[in-house]
């Protein structure tokens, strides 16, 4: 392919990867990373509350703990996915943290049953989206 000054291309990405939408593979590693997310809070949480039983752990130092477990689940999840995938870390990672707030606060009103949409909510879902596009830059580029 040649340039305005007649040079030919010297660079030519993997497999043209950065030139392709998302394949059916892509979405199966998303899903991939959604559910290694959840697994790994699912696993902490349960930590979280054995300790918390068994020791004189607040409830309020407890909070911070869930917030820490999440963030890190958030991360993970979304380095693991775009790791894979190999291309927008970013959008990726951001879909993987808010799929996976939502998917927490809609298990949160199968045991409770009142909750108010607000800028709290929005909020979680900004940072989810945060954290995941970090996640995402940070599996593809390391």
């Amino acid at each position: 392919m040649l340039f305005p000054g007649g040079e030919f291309m010297k660079y030519r990405p993997l497999n043209n990867q950065a030139l392709h939408p998302l394949r059916g593979g892509a979405w199966l590693i998303l899903l991939k990373g959604i559910l290694l997310a959840l697994v790994f809070s699912l696993v902490m949480l349960l930590v979280i509350s054995l300790i918390l039983y068994l020791t004189a752990l607040t409830e309020r130092a407890a909070l911070y703990l869930v917030y820490g477990v999440s963030i890190v689940s958030i991360l993970w999840g979304a380095a693991y996915a775009t790791r894979r995938i190999g291309t927008r870390g970013w959008l990726n990672g951001g879909i993987i943290g808010v799929a996976y707030v939502l998917l927490m606060i809609g298990g949160g009103l199968i045991i409770v049953d009142d909750m108010t949409v607000g800028w709290s909510l929005a909020v979680k879902i900004f940072l989810g989206f945060v954290f995941g596009a970090i996640g995402g830059m940070w599996g593809v580029n390391y």
